[in-house]
């Protein structure tokens, strides 16, 4: 699955509790996740397919704020 992570940031102060319980959640429910922050983690979404895939869970891959740009 895809999740916007809302809220995300590397820079300053989460204000946002979505960010804040994101994470938390996932821990929670043993659902496995990869972040992608730039360009370069672009590969991890395939890593998060094929994981799925093969265990037959769910894998998130968190699309930080600062990356997807909805914000800005």
């Amino acid at each position: 699955m895809l999740v916007g992570y809302r809220g995300w940031t590397r820079h300053g102060v989460t204000q946002d509790t979505a960010a804040v319980y994101t994470e938390r959640f996932l821990n929670a429910f043993g659902i496995t996740y990869y972040l992608v922050e730039d360009d370069d983690d672009a590969a991890r979404i395939s890593v998060a397919f094929e994981e799925a895939r093969k265990t037959r869970r769910p894998v998130a891959v968190l699309v930080g704020d600062e990356y997807h740009g909805f914000n800005r």
